[in-house]
């Protein structure tokens, strides 16, 4: 056993301790002439032909290459990666000479130089598709890291952290919970100020993910004065850096001397990150054209990506590339959304039409899956559930009008029909009557939106008069309310219905087209006169 334990290089303390308790069990059984003995020390020797390998370290490249494909093709299929339009450039990837002389050069700074060569050739000889996605996605969100670095002072270098540890897919996730291009950890992106919840994991999203990750190795330098020791205590703990210090011969220790006491998982990291700095180093993207501005706008109601899509010119990957850091496509109401710059706008007069636009199956991901407990006392069809209370919910009520069915006033209030008839008591959900009052229990967070939902049905419920069509920029039949007075505003530059909105209390974008015949917000022109009713 002893010679086990001192000649496995790839030693492992339980595959140790497995394989010894049933060598000792069959030798023993040997001693005593039991039958089955030796087949049973014939499959411990087979066990610890992979345990063995005469004190040497064998270097295999399979695992980094494994992990490096496998960020690399979750983004082959996905825009904007498999779009060819998308930042559109020249690759300049070095020739097998430099690569050579670079290999040579690298080599001698390298802590582990054999792992490292590994590392390096698996990199080189990517297919080529794979080289140009690997090459591209790096060079496309370089600038903005490095200039992040920069400007907290740390080290060139680490831009190529987030290339070694995800290949930039925003949407690696590790058995180890961490996320992102970064492989930030849960407690890592919270206490830099990231929103992580069941809707929003901000840790995917690149630009948020560097100002986080940006904080955290901030942190680290600080503490251990050293950007090399910074970056292995991001991805490996700051506990386990202060630890291997201290067998390593104190605070004061250098990284060389700290990795010849760390274990071969950090070692080989730290040929990886070397070998991915160098690779990048000699192959480029020059792009032809900058990156597509992009600019925030703020929902005010819960929306799906579809729902945006569906009224503005582009699609829901795109978005999703955009927005990375909701991975359900659902925005949830009062949060931010980036779209590309000359898009905002029409975001922003067109509101109205995408919340409009709801289909509540886009939303299923949310329905609440409450098992109710049986109810003995519930003998009498009609009666409500009495004092029921359900924790993290406010019950609101509401009128129903006539006309109304169980199914719209579940999609208004997000809640499910078999949650309204239980909450109800309703036994057949047909014979509902105007003027009677149903219990909604809402999350606590929206009980004052879900309330003011009934007011504003009041409201577009007053008395309205037809106004009928006395003017020819008019639409027949347009419903005015009697107290509106009719202005006329003439078009001047740079104003656009959402602009021209702003200046009337109560006037919407989608108002003014509709009182005004226009189809294409886009058409107005100077000088043009538009209708607009005011209260």
């Amino acid at each position: 056993m002893y010679f086990l334990q001192n000649n496995c290089g790839l030693f492992n303390r339980k595959s140790y301790f497995c394989v010894s308790f049933f060598a000792k069990l069959y030798l023993k059984r040997f001693e005593q002439n039991k039958p089955g003995s030796l087949t049973g020390i014939f499959v411990v020797l087979l066990l610890l032909v992979p345990l063995l390998n005469w004190g040497q370290d064998s270097i295999n490249g399979e695992d980094f290459q494994y992990r490096l494909l496998q960020n690399i093709h979750q983004q082959v299929f996905e825009y904007p990666w498999n779009d060819a339009a998308f930042f559109p450039g020249k690759l300049e990837l070095a020739n097998r000479q430099t690569m050579k002389r670079q290999l040579k050069d690298a080599k001698e700074y390298a802590h582990n130089p054999d792992v490292f060569e590994v590392y390096f050739s698996v990199l080189d000889h990517l297919p080529a598709p794979d080289k140009a996605i690997f090459v591209k996605s790096f060079w496309f969100y370089q600038p903005e890291i490095k200039s992040a670095l920069i400007e907290a002072g740390l080290s060139e270098d680490l831009q190529y952290l987030p290339a070694t540890l995800s290949a930039f897919n925003s949407e690696a996730i590790s058995s180890f919970k961490r996320a992102g291009a970064w492989q930030l950890t849960h407690f890592q992106g919270v206490l830099n100020g990231l929103q992580i919840n069941k809707l929003i994991d901000e840790r995917l999203n690149v630009s948020k993910a560097t100002f986080a990750a940006v904080q955290e190795l901030k942190k680290n330098e600080v503490l251990f004065d050293h950007p090399k020791k910074a970056m292995l205590a991001f991805v490996f703990g700051k506990t386990e850096i202060k630890n291997l210090c201290r067998r390593a011969g104190g605070e004061n220790c250098s990284v060389n001397q700290m990795l010849e006491a760390a274990p071969k998982e950090m070692t080989n990291f730290m040929a990886a990150y070397q070998a991915t700095a160098a690779f990048l180093s000699q192959n480029k993207f020059v792009p032809e054209q900058e990156p597509q501005k992009t600019a925030e706008a703020k929902v005010r109601m819960q929306t799906h990506f579809e729902q945006i899509s569906a009224v503005l010119p582009i699609s829901s990957e795109e978005l999703h590339f955009f927005n990375p850091q909701f991975p359900y496509f659902i925005i949830p109401r009062q949060a931010s959304i980036t779209l590309p710059e000359d898009l905002k706008q029409d975001f922003l007069f067109l509101q109205d039409s995408i919340y409009n636009g709801v289909d509540s199956t886009l939303f299923e991901v949310l329905a609440q899956k409450i098992e109710y407990p049986p109810a003995p006392n519930r003998q009498y069809v009609g009666e409500k559930v009495k004092d029921l209370e359900i924790e993290g919910k406010t019950k609101i009520k509401y009128t129903i009008k006539s006309g109304d069915v169980l199914g719209f006033i579940a999609e208004d209030y997000d809640v499910r029909v078999a949650d309204l008839k239980y909450w109800n008591n309703i036994y057949d959900e047909r014979k509902i009557q105007a003027g009677k009052t149903l219990d909604i229990f809402v999350d606590d967070e929206n009980a004052e939106y879900y309330s003011s939902l009934q007011q504003e049905t009041a409201k577009k419920e007053e008395p309205k008069t037809v106004v009928p069509n006395f003017a020819s920029t008019t639409l027949p039949g347009i419903v005015i309310p009697e107290s509106s007075k009719k202005l006329e505003h003439i078009v001047k530059s740079g104003e656009s219905p959402y602009v021209i909105a702003q200046k009337y209390d109560g006037v919407t974008p989608e108002k003014i087209l509709e009182w005004n015949s226009i189809s294409d917000a886009r058409k107005i022109q100077i000088g043009q006169k538009l209708i607009i009713y005011v209260q």
